[in-house]
């Protein structure tokens, strides 16, 4: 059992106005994310496989407060951003102190070890206040491990794993999961267009994938309101920037001053080259561009060094003079200035003038003050000062969120709508994306897209595509029929091989014990007390029975086997443990047996055949057909290896 992806919308969870967003809409009635870790069974997951770092939001605290004790996968950048992400909302709620005014306390966060007796409850999660601390956050990054694109890693025995590209942000990957020969594509947030600083989307995660699973796209709705038209990737991402900067240029002609809300990585790395370029190459006075945020400085930097995670055209530039990024630049000439809040800004001594100020748009308090700042400045400004160019009547702010509902709050909270440039740049898939990534994997038979994405899919694809489409909603379970055999590796004991060859056979039929092991069955002789010793000449020859062709196969399982008290396991429990993992077993009564001890069975019914299992005295495993026999051992094997 795995995971892909931790995120979660960290905006407070009580607006007046709740969004109505892929990101709401997406989790059900969810009403925080106490409610989704709660249904999920941590101590059976084996591992956790993170896309990018907007996906890492309560990755702290399934860590280290939940039953989870797995390995962590990312990309290295997914991991060093995350760690930025997770770090910038603690710093940005400790200072602006939003957890004071919610729930009545001094301090805006808790000790670590105070978390539990906190009880983080609905009124703590419907707050900002996120449930970890720093202390969490280094935790939680020391089990992260770090695995390049398409280098093939084994988390759990028979399981393969690798990532490929997403073109959404640096390291942004998807991933495919291997089990048997059989894949699946989880296909994470991505983007098609190839103008920005990522590298590209790499389409061959959609090779040999017998199920893909679409884990995030646009809302169709979005894409309605905000006429994201079914255009070419590259073009709509590419008008959409130019439109903001040229709003912001035009602005800056005017000697007047602009905020651009937006997080200081991603697409704002690219606002903020096409507005210096520009800038540069009219001959304007250069501005002080001043990102408040107490992790712009390490972002920024990270993007002139992880060059081989970058775009095609980005790492053509490692090799000249110029950075790939024109921050290196602006820095050099003393035009960019990193300030992690406001109480630092006053501290700071920057030159007064045209400034472009880059605001995260989780920093509310920040966006309020400029606001109110450059409103009363405005008021304030005479025409003498705008003559000599030393006084700022107007100011622009730009949003590029593509998260409407949650760019909308902002408008309506800040109350500066005549000043706000909302244009959302878009790079996520739409269903027209969908689309063409399935017209483009031919192996596929499976298809889950999220129930906002079902329902704009044309009725046809799946019959034109010859593929099964499914809809799932986060949360609920979709169970799928992956019709394939669960074939596990056969392990014959030595005697049982020596026997056999002293015999002179090539080929037999042969019963024995099967024992369960970690990933594989053991064929074991039935009366032997040694593993793998060899019998010598004193010894009795290990019996060996041959079984008629028609016998239903037969395994017993014993405690020594499992190294696990079987004596604890009742039927009731055992099928609880088997239905959990969706195998479809019940409690049936023996009518051969009048101890009503001993006339208890566990029924299975699979699509292969059906299966037996009697408890008392020892387990023994009936089936009715060898596949039915893989699956139930397989499955015995999780449940006794978990308890």
């Amino acid at each position: 059992m795995f995971v892909v992806d931790c995120g979660w919308p960290t905006e407070s969870y009580d607006d007046e106005q709740p969004s109505i967003s892929k990101s709401q809409a997406s989790k059900s009635a969810q009403e925080n994310p106490r409610d989704a870790l709660s249904s999920v069974n941590w101590g059976r997951v084996d591992f956790i496989l993170v896309s990018n770092y907007e996906q890492m939001t309560l990755l702290p605290y399934i860590t280290e407060y939940t039953d989870f004790t797995g390995p962590v996968y990312s990309t290295e950048p997914t991991k060093v951003y995350g760690r930025c992400v997770l770090e910038e909302g603690l710093q940005i709620i400790d200072s602006n102190q939003y957890a004071a005014s919610n729930i009545g306390s001094t301090s805006s966060m808790q000790p670590a070890g105070d978390v539990n007796e906190r009880n983080l409850g609905d009124g703590i999660w419907k707050t900002h206040i996120l449930p970890y601390t720093q202390q969490d956050i280094d935790a939680a990054m020391e089990k992260v491990h770090d695995v390049r694109l398409n280098e093939i890693i084994t988390p759990v025995p028979f399981v393969q794993v690798f990532a490929r590209s997403s073109g959404y942000c640096i390291g942004g990957a998807n991933w495919t999961v291997e089990y048997k020969n059989h894949r699946t594509a989880f296909i994470s947030t991505s983007a098609f267009a190839t103008c920005l600083h990522p590298q590209e989307w790499d389409g061959s995660i959609l090779e040999k994938a017998q199920a893909i699973v679409f884990c995030d796209a646009v809302d169709p709705a979005e894409a309605e309101n905000h006429e994201l038209r079914p255009i070419p990737p590259n073009v709509q991402v590419s008008q959409r920037i130019n439109q903001l900067c040229s709003t912001a240029i035009s602005t800056l002609k005017k000697r007047s001053r602009v905020m651009l809300i937006g997080n200081p990585y991603g697409k704002t790395q690219d606002i903020l080259q096409v507005v210096a370029e520009n800038i540069i190459s009219l001959n304007l006075p250069l501005p002080q561009f001043i990102f408040v945020s107490p992790v712009a400085e390490r972002t920024l930097q990270y993007g002139n060094i992880m060059g081989e995670w970058l775009c095609a055209a980005k790492q053509a530039m490692l090799y000249l003079p110029e950075y790939p990024f024109v921050d290196k630049d602006l820095r050099q000439k003393g035009h960019l200035h990193f300030v992690k809040s406001l109480s630092d800004l006053a501290a700071k001594n920057i030159p007064q003038g045209i400034w472009f100020v880059v605001v995260s748009p989780q920093d509310t308090a920040t966006i309020e003050h400029f606001i109110r700042q450059w409103q009363q400045d405005a008021k304030q400004c005479s025409s003498t000062d705008m003559a000599s160019g030393t006084g700022t009547a107007n100011f622009s702010v730009l949003m590029h969120d593509d998260d409407v509902a949650r760019a909308q709050r902002i408008v309506n909270r800040i109350s500066a709508s005549n000043e706000v440039a909302f244009v959302p740049v878009s790079q996520r898939l739409t269903w027209h994306a969908i689309e063409e990534c399935l017209t483009s994997a031919s192996y596929v038979q499976h298809v889950l897209v999220p129930s906002y994405i079902y329902s704009r899919l044309p009725a046809s694809l799946s019959s034109k595509l010859d593929l099964k489409l499914l809809e799932y909603s986060y949360l609920q379970a979709t169970v799928i029929d992956l019709d394939i055999d669960r074939h596990l590796p056969l392990s014959i004991q030595k005697e049982v091989a020596l026997r056999l060859k002293r015999d002179g056979k090539q080929h037999a039929v042969v019963s024995g014990r099967l024992v369960l092991g970690p990933g594989e069955i053991r064929l074991e002789s039935i009366d032997s007390s040694s593993s793998d010793g060899v019998s010598d000449g004193n010894e009795s020859k290990p019996e060996v029975k041959l079984a008629a062709p028609n016998r239903e196969p037969f395994a017993s399982v014993t405690a020594g086997d499992t190294h696990c008290d079987l004596s604890n396991w009742s039927p009731e429990k055992l099928a609880n443990e088997l239905n959990d993992l969706g195998l479809n077993a019940s409690v049936v009564i023996d009518g051969l047996q009048t101890n009503p001890k001993e006339n208890r069975l566990v029924r299975i019914v699979l699509p292969s055949g059906a299966a037996t299992i009697r408890m008392h005295g020892g387990w023994s495993v009936d089936c009715t057909s060898v596949n039915a026999q893989w699956a139930v051992l397989d499955s015995l094997r999780q449940v006794l290896g978990s308890n």
